[in-house]
């Protein structure tokens, strides 16, 4: 349990294996997320997004919202054009093959299916999208959120596994899907609200940025018009 509540991050020996490789890349990354998952339901930016994401059928919604936003924030006007099934972050298993699931000919129905089957790997996809494209790394309290979550999906599994061979059990099982089920939720509309406002606070940079180089840029200046020349004497 202690270290399902860690936020530390992951040690060396987690790093082994094929995940824990893919993985490793995430934490020396110098930024952090703008808001924390933990603080998405506080404020009042992030709380209708937070309470949203946390609701199953909404939160399928605005997966896909956030995956089509976040796809032309980082590609400007490219629509659905760089979609791929989980982005390439969940690799190939079994008839499961990202970049030829019919990505190309309906987009919008995959992404949708992506959404609806698997909420978690897709929303997840768009968390590393973003943590890739800009440096980020999990705030601690990001990974105890996700630590504790996984461990009660675990959990889950185990006790209906168990409650399947003992009745005595079956109370108890019902009793933690119950909770697995609202952890995961939970935490699904925190990362949903996470992923909006990073989002929204890089575009607004972006915008920003953009307006400084086109104030400044050499054709701007040049087709300004000129200042007004005050007379001589009224210059001082």
């Amino acid at each position: 349990m202690a270290h399902c509540l860690s936020g530390t991050p992951l040690s060396e020996e987690d790093y082994k294996g094929r995940r824990g490789a893919a993985l490793a890349k995430y934490a020396s990354n110098p930024n952090t997320f703008r808001v924390a998952m933990v603080d998405a339901p506080l404020t009042l930016e992030t709380c209708p997004c937070c309470v949203a994401g946390a609701i199953p059928l909404l939160n399928c919604c605005a997966t896909v919202h956030l995956r089509h936003k976040a796809l032309n924030h980082l590609s400007p006007g490219s629509g659905w054009d760089h979609y791929e099934c989980c982005q390439g972050y969940v690799p190939e298993c079994c008839c499961f093959k990202p970049g030829a699931c019919f990505e190309r000919e309906c987009p919008r129905a995959m992404m949708s299916a992506e959404a609806w089957c698997c909420p978690g790997l897709a929303i997840s996809a768009t968390r590393f999208l973003l943590m890739d494209e800009y440096g980020l790394q999990p705030d601690p309290c990001d990974n105890r959120l996700v630590r504790l979550n996984n461990c009660l999906q675990l959990a889950r599994c185990v006790c209906d596994v168990a409650a399947a061979f003992d009745r005595n059990l079956r109370d108890c099982a019902q009793l933690l899907d119950c909770v697995a089920e609202l952890a995961f939720w939970s935490t699904a509309g925190c990362m949903v609200a996470q992923i909006d406002a990073e989002l929204n606070h890089r575009g607004a940079a972006n915008a920003a940025n953009r307006g400084a180089d086109d104030a400044y840029s050499p054709l701007a200046a040049e087709d300004a018009a000129p200042p007004p020349q005050l007379p001589i004497e009224g210059r001082f």
